[in-house]
């Protein structure tokens, strides 16, 4: 039988795969996350001419082509912005890990993300995203509804470490999140007191304190210019109030002297006050000249600074590039509650295919892992980025080029079928 025929037929089977490929990879150019798949292609076996024939070639004939893999592209997809906060886009090398039904766990680059009505962070086909709960969240009944609860963060923390990758769960972000108050327990004041000021003037400063039940409170420190100054420098007397004048909650006072330089010359000049329920540390200068001065010719400025923070409740979510989930509060307050995971592979292309864009392991593969730094931490090894997504990596003027390829490399396979058909008729004619 004519080999050229059976190398026509391998030839269009071998294209035709190669054009189913490739036209997915088209059909799939707007899809988020998609990862172009490369045909590669290979030789079969050929067939030797005669043995022993002495002949310094090797005499052989090629019996035809195969598709030998399909490998997948790992270059970066374009980054689009998005509105949804919880869309990611990762940047580099890595996958976000999915669990789907029956816990089982898929690998995907498609960021595209949202959350179900228990508050899960789900994907666009409801398999839930893996990552590490930073376990800082306690539920209470809803006093108002105790038919509901209400997440009260009991700790704050800038980010989450990741725990082992075979031990990434759920991650839920809860509706509704309370951050309690932190009472206030220092305050600091600095100012230039007038120089120019007569004896039994006056000059105010405040600042606004948080009790331990959270209410806020107003901490007045009225200095007044002593009736009694020395014959150099100056001295004043100081009365520390919480809440009204007349009639305060706790009052505290004291005297303070400065030195001709207007430096203060008892250091440090702190008390404590009694904030209702609380004792805060007042300090008025560490130093002579960090604090409280009283220097001519300098502005009359004034600055507090108080620890310390009101109640709060959850304004939303957000992700920031180490994928530490960002909870943020009204009170100005922010804490991570969890950080999604980013899984690397020993061998990307070992992953299988398991359909809507995701990926499962492989003894090719190998198990997910995450890289470590020097000092054995998980790390990210990519940046996440988000309100964004990565689009889809195929190249659509390369897409099709490789199609007209392929469509041309089919064509002349057909060829060769027909022109080895019609050999075979000839020679069969010649018989008769």
């Amino acid at each position: 039988m004519n080999r050229s025929f059976y190398n026509g037929l391998s030839g269009t089977k071998t294209q035709q795969s190669g054009i189913d490929i490739w036209g997915y990879n088209i059909a799939n150019v707007n899809t988020v996350g998609y990862k172009t798949n490369l045909p590669e292609f290979s030789s079969i076996f050929a067939q030797t001419l005669a043995e022993g024939s002495g002949s310094t070639t090797s005499d052989q004939i090629g019996l035809g082509s195969k598709l030998n893999s399909t490998a997948i592209s790992m270059s970066q997809g374009a980054l689009q912005q998005s509105d949804n906060p919880l869309d990611m886009a990762i940047q580099g090398d890595g996958w976000f890990g999915v669990s789907g039904i029956n816990n089982k766990q898929f690998f995907t680059r498609n960021g595209l993300f949202t959350t179900n009505a228990d508050g899960y962070i789900i994907d666009g086909y409801g398999n839930f995203l893996l990552g590490t709960s930073a376990n800082n969240i306690d539920y209470i009944t809803d006093p108002e509804d105790p038919a509901k609860s209400i997440a009260v963060l009991n700790k704050s923390v800038p980010s989450v470490e990741l725990s082992l990758p075979q031990a990434q769960s759920k991650l839920q972000l809860p509706e509704r999140m309370y951050y309690p108050p932190e009472a206030s327990t220092k305050a600091e004041f600095k100012a230039n007191l007038p120089v120019d000021y007569q004896p039994g003037q006056t000059f105010n400063t405040k600042s606004e304190l948080i009790a331990p039940d959270g209410s806020k409170h107003t901490l007045t420190i009225s200095f007044t210019k002593s009736e009694t100054q020395p014959t150099l420098g100056s001295a004043w007397d100081y009365k520390a109030y919480i809440d009204n004048e007349t009639e305060p909650f706790s009052e505290v006072t004291g005297k303070l002297e400065f030195d001709e330089h207007g430096g203060l010359k008892t250091v440090p000049a702190k008390f404590t006050i009694d904030n209702h329920g609380g004792a805060v540390e007042v300090t008025l200068g560490t130093s002579a000249y960090d604090g409280l001065v009283s220097i001519a010719g300098a502005d009359i400025a004034t600055s507090s600074i108080a620890d310390g923070f009101p109640e709060g409740y959850l304004n939303g979510y957000r992700i920031d590039q180490d994928a530490n989930i960002i909870a943020s509060f009204n009170n100005g307050r922010q804490s991570a509650i969890g950080k999604v995971a980013v899984f690397h592979f020993q061998n990307d292309q070992g992953l299988e295919k398991a359909g809507s864009n995701l990926y499962t392991t492989s003894s090719n593969s190998g198990e997910p892992l995450f890289f470590k730094d020097d000092e054995g931490n998980s790390v990210l090894g990519a940046q996440v980025i988000n309100n964004a997504l990565e689009n889809s990596n195929v190249n659509l003027n390369t897409a099709l080029t490789e199609l007209i390829v392929l469509q041309k490399a089919f064509d002349a396979s057909a060829k060769s079928i027909t022109t080895s058909d019609q050999m075979l008729q000839k020679a069969i004619n010649m018989k008769k």
